[in-house]
């Protein structure tokens, strides 16, 4: 009687081609979450400029009691309040960085640097009952941040 202790040859290639496919899947999935949780990030930075840049606005436009005039380009905004005052919002450094600028008083009261790798302007949609100025992220439309929600 042959004494058996031990693996075949044939065994272990098995077991080495299988834990190689389980490496595999596993290496695609941990890719698939990787790419999930950039998206991820770059989503909640981006809300998070569209909430404190939204916030600073709408406080400026409701204590000035709203805008007599504004204009928009594909990289600057501008707002004549009510009160007198100016507002501006810009993006500067090759548009990558956004800034809400009081110009009457030559303030930076917001300062927000944008998630690299996009190209983002500003955009002005009127129509009867609102107003948006969205940054545009281009070629990731579903990422356009909204700043102003009130009709101004």
């Amino acid at each position: 009687m042959i004494n058996k202790k031990g693996f075949t040859l044939l065994e272990v290639t098995i077991s080495i081609a299988l834990l190689s496919l389980v490496m595999v899947f596993m290496f695609r999935l941990l890719n698939m979450v990787r790419k999930d949780e950039n998206a991820i990030s770059l989503t909640t930075e981006l809300l998070l400029n569209k909430s404190i840049l939204s916030k600073n606005l709408n406080e400026s436009i409701k204590k000035s009691k709203g805008i007599s005039s504004s204009t928009c380009t594909e990289t600057l905004c501008t707002f004549n309040m009510n009160d007198g005052t100016t507002k501006e919002l810009k993006l500067t450094n090759n548009n990558t960085v956004i800034e809400l600028i009081d110009t009457t008083n030559n303030q930076k009261e917001v300062v927000r640097e944008l998630p690299n790798d996009f190209n983002y302007k500003i955009r002005r949609v009127d129509n009867e009952y609102l107003t948006l100025i969205t940054i545009i992220v281009n070629s990731h439309e579903e990422y356009n941040v909204e700043i102003v929600d009130k009709k101004i």
